[in-house]
Formats: C-alpha cells, sequence, structure tokens
C-alpha cells in the first residue's frame, strides 16, 4: 500500500520521480512486469490523502493466456479505440480519402502487434479489477496499474481473432461508414459489450 500526503508542490515532484524511476528500470531492466501509480493531484491550496493498492488479481487473470469474460468488454473496447485510431491517423496522411488496401492491410497489422498493447494493465477501480490503457475508463482514475506479463499477448491475440473472424476488408468497410468501430465490434458483431439480460442468462 502506498500513502502519499503532502502539499501540492511535494506532491508533483513525487509523481515526476515515480514517472523517471520507473521508465528508467523499464528501460535499462527490460522488466516484463511494471507499475504505474497515476496521482490525483488536487487543487492549488488543498491537501489530499491518497491511498492506492495494486489489484488483487484472481488465478485466471495470472495466468490464462485468454482475456477473462468479465474483462472481455474492456479489452473489446480498447481495441476498437485503437483500430480506430489507427485508421483516422492512416486516412488524415492521404487528405481522409480512401486506403488501399495494403495501406489498412499495414494498419491492422500494426495495431495487433504485441508491443501496442505493452502500456495497457490492470488496475483496481472501486475494487473491481479492470484493464487500463488509452481509449478505456480506467486510464482516468488514479491508482496502481500492474501491466506487463501476459496483458499485451492476451490483447494482441484478441485482436487477432477480430482480424481473422471479420476481415480485414469487412472492418475497413464497417469504419468507413460510422468512423468509429466500438458500436459494431463490441455490441453488434460479439456481446462483450451489451447489458447481460435475463434472456441470456
Amino acid at each position: 500500500r502506498v500513502q502519499v500526503e503532502s502539499t501540492n508542490i511535494v506532491r508533483l515532484k513525487i509523481v515526476a520521480w515515480l514517472h523517471l524511476y520507473f521508465l528508467h528500470i523499464s528501460r535499462y531492466l527490460k522488466m516484463f512486469t511494471f507499475v504505474t501509480l497515476t496521482f490525483f493531484v488536487g487543487t492549488i491550496f488543498g491537501q489530499e490523502k491518497l491511498t492506492f493498492e495494486s489489484p488483487k488479481m484472481t488465478e485466471e487473470e495470472q495466468f490464462s493466456n485468454h482475456l477473462p469474460g468479465n474483462m472481455k468488454c474492456d479489452a473489446c473496447t480498447a481495441i476498437s479505440y485503437q483500430l480506430t485510431e489507427m485508421l483516422k491517423k492512416e486516412e488524415a496522411k492521404v487528405g481522409h480519402r480512401k486506403l488501399k488496401e495494403s495501406d489498412y492491410l499495414d494498419a491492422f497489422e500494426k495495431v495487433c502487434e504485441a508491443k501496442t498493447w505493452e502500456n495497457y494493465g490492470l488496475k483496481s477501480v472501486n475494487g473491481v479489477n479492470r484493464i487500463s490503457g488509452k481509449g478505456l475508463e480506467a486510464d482516468q482514475v488514479p491508482g496502481m496499474m500492474q501491466g506487463g506479463g501476459k496483458w499485451p499477448g492476451r490483447l494482441s491475440m484478441k485482436c487477432y481473432e477480430f482480424i481473422e473472424a471479420i476481415g480485414e476488408d469487412g472492418i475497413y468497410n464497417k469504419y468507413r461508414k460510422n468512423k468509429d468501430l466500438n458500436k459494431f465490434l463490441c455490441h453488434e458483431h460479439t456481446k462483450d459489450c451489451r447489458p447481460v439480460l435475463k434472456t441470456d442468462l
């Protein structure tokens, strides 16, 4: 458990030091797991007592090569976000015109590579383990994130599963229609983010 209680300036220094420290560790020791601390600094005149705990993982969350069922929505949301952002970026290079097939094939390959997911991990949010990273709710919540380990591989595998099941052409055509893949991937193609109804039980 990490507890911090100090003035705004001291807290800012702590944040800067911790980020430099973990960057040093990951760069020179090439750690496969890392912990990121996100601090809510508060107002200039206010003081806050901050208490963060590392997520307590189940055996499935820790050892399984596949995504735990309760995290499929977070995973799908992250993948749809990264695919959408990559396609936006690539289309911007050609004046927002339709991409050549070779260009969007390369874009999908880049997104699904494990290194895309190196900064994603697990964070405890209100006592519930959530995947945290760009495009996800948990990314904005102060707390400790445990990343590395199996998470890049799990998210990469899930990304490739979408490509294999739908096809690059199918995904890109859906993107061209809506400019956002979340609804299609997470609510229509899968039920990963749909509310569980009594009829589904």
